[in-house]
């Protein structure tokens, strides 16, 4: 509202832009040359909103610069790492400068250099807003670009056969852990597709009715067990979807019990050669046998598994809000019906006979984990399980029309993770290819004095800040130790456990910050100083066990 004085008889009022005439007070004009109404001016409500009004602004503008300042740095970690990507892929492209592709040293350091960028930016995921499955194909092709500017294979025949030669080892290693991810979670999927996990759902909400102290002990028995039969990633999707099925309404302890999860699942894949990606590129390898695997490791992995339990579970317990009133949740009765129980026992057995294929006739895994998605895909066929299924019509268009069951649910399976995993393995098989690896070696070597036990907890400790899979991909180029030696027992315990000490340091921790939300710096506070207990407990206890036998 403004006002301007005519006369002194009238005064003008601009009211929310309508021009009004109001007569004035006698006294007006004396008023206004008072000290009162330099007072009332300085205490009047407009004043006083004005100030408020400029403080707000101010609290904005502060706002908007810490979000400038957060904007500003992710896009620079972005153009740094990408933009690094684009010149080394440039040398390669043009073959200049040829002294930095020529020279040996320089040329190490480079795909080092590649591949700890790449690495940085998928521990980063979360910040910088990239997947990490691009970032990785990216990286793969970059580094083995350059990698092959050094071989000159358009212009040296001995160059293009060496180049072939390399690029075709790396090729049988990667493609013998896809061949074997892939059927693995199809049948997985197939099985959740079909229901078969409500089978456990319902096992675990009948015997945690409004006594939600029981749930974590049990989900981290589940789990343990779970993941060495089905992989750690797939036993943590399934025991987070029965978390939010069972404790829908408390998120700090359904979290905590997520956490948990996570430890227990890394653990128990750990005395499988089925259980963990890394688990089972030590096995098809022949690293590790699964009789030794399962004798050595079995008490080493419960103990890093379940020693976390008494100690998140008392965290969990002294931090957690009271319940309200308004949280109190009924619990839906679950009845699983036979063609859950029928999928569940089918799918398990057909995943079981895998390692027993593997030691009688001595074929690579993976051909076994085809026949057992082809077993079951065909019992699925022939028993009509899923014919119709309500799942299949939501799906529309993703599903072409007559699909159910097993063709279904592959439409399901995670892509992106294979194609990470390739990426991942590709990166590797460059920088064993340049002999980065031989020499990273011979480093951890002088390191640690050769000691199994010092060269495998600096691996634990790394796979908490890197991805595990290219950490084990680099120990089985690095040593040449025979099968079942102590050093790679304690590879596959130490990649396994170690990475559950950070979010970032396993897929199921990334599974659990995707599919929960849990934040980093919330999981390094309630659940990384337990976890890391348990690895070092799991460390000792493997020890303790090579002092007792041996």
């Amino acid at each position: 509202m403004t006002v301007k004085a005519l006369m002194p008889e009238a005064r003008e009022v601009h009211i929310d832009g309508v021009q009004t005439t109001l007569p004035l007070p006698p006294d007006f004009l004396q008023r206004q040359n008072s000290p009162l109404s330099e007072l009332s001016r300085v205490r009047s409500p407009a004043a006083s909103v004005a100030s408020k009004t400029t403080k707000v602004e101010v609290t904005c503008t502060g706002e908007k610069a810490v979000k400038g300042a957060v904007t500003s740095t992710r896009r620079l970690m972005k153009i740094a790492g990408l933009g690094l990507f684009l010149v080394i892929f440039a040398f390669a492209f043009f073959g200049w400068p040829s002294n930095v592709i020529e020279n040996d040293d320089t040329h190490r350091k480079i795909l080092a250099a590649l591949f700890l960028t790449g690495i940085t930016l998928v521990a980063l995921e979360d910040v910088i807003n990239l997947d990490k499955s691009a970032i990785m194909l990216v990286l793969a092709s970059v580094m083995w670009t350059y990698h092959a500017a050094g071989f000159h294979p358009t212009h040296s025949h001995e160059g293009h056969d060496e180049l072939q030669q390399q690029l075709a080892k790396g090729l049988a290693d990667v493609g013998s852990v896809i061949l074997f991810l892939l059927p693995a979670m199809g049948i997985v999927e197939s099985i959740d597709h079909l229901d078969g996990f409500s089978v456990v759902t319902a096992f675990i909400v009948r015997h945690t009715k409004d006594k939600a102290d029981r749930l974590m002990p049990l989900i981290c028995f589940l789990a343990f067990f779970l993941s060495a039969v089905i992989d750690n990633l797939t036993a943590t999707i399934v025991c987070v979807k029965i978390l939010k099925r069972v404790v829908p309404h408390k998120q700090d302890w359904r979290h905590s019990c997520g956490g948990l999860t996570v430890v227990a699942a890394n653990a128990g894949g750990a005395w499988s050669p089925i259980g963990d990606v890394t688990t089972t590129m030590l096995w098809i390898r022949h690293k590790i046998s699964t009789t030794g695997t399962i004798t050595w490791l079995f008490f080493p992995s419960f103990v890093a598994g379940v020693l976390p339990l008494f100690g998140i579970w008392w965290q969990a317990k002294r931090c957690a809000p009271r319940d309200s009133e308004d949280e109190k949740y009924r619990h839906e009765d679950l009845v699983a019906t036979w063609e859950s129980k029928v999928a569940l026992l089918v799918g398990m057995l057909c995943i079981l006979t895998v390692p027993v294929v593997k030691m009688v006739t001595g074929l690579p895994p993976y051909l076994g984990m085809m026949m057992a998605l082809g077993t079951f895909w065909l019992v699925t066929e022939i028993t009509e399980l899923g014919k119709v299924r309500r799942g299949d019509e939501e799906m529309g268009g993703m599903v072409e029309h007559g699909k159910h069951g097993v063709p279904a649910a592959l439409h399901k399976v995670d892509l992106s993770s294979l194609l990470f995993f390739t990426g991942v393995l590709l990166s590797v098989a460059a920088l064993e290819s340049a002999e980065v690896l031989s020499r990273y070696s011979e480093f951890m070597n002088e390191a640690t004095g050769g000691s199994p036990l010092a060269l495998s907890a600096m691996l634990g400790i790394s796979s908490a800040v890197v991805d595990n899979v290219p950490l084990v991909q680099a120990s089985i180029e690095m040593f040449h130790q025979p099968m079942d030696d102590p050093l790679w027992q304690l590879v596959a315990l130490s990649a396994g456990t170690g990475g559950s000490m950070l979010a970032v340091g396993s897929v199921a921790g990334v599974t659990l910050m995707g599919l929960e939300h849990v934040g980093f710096l919330w999981y390094m506070r309630r659940i990384s100083p337990w976890a890391a207990l348990g690895f070092a407990a799991g460390m000792g206890v493997y020890a303790l066990q090579r002092m007792i036998v041996l």
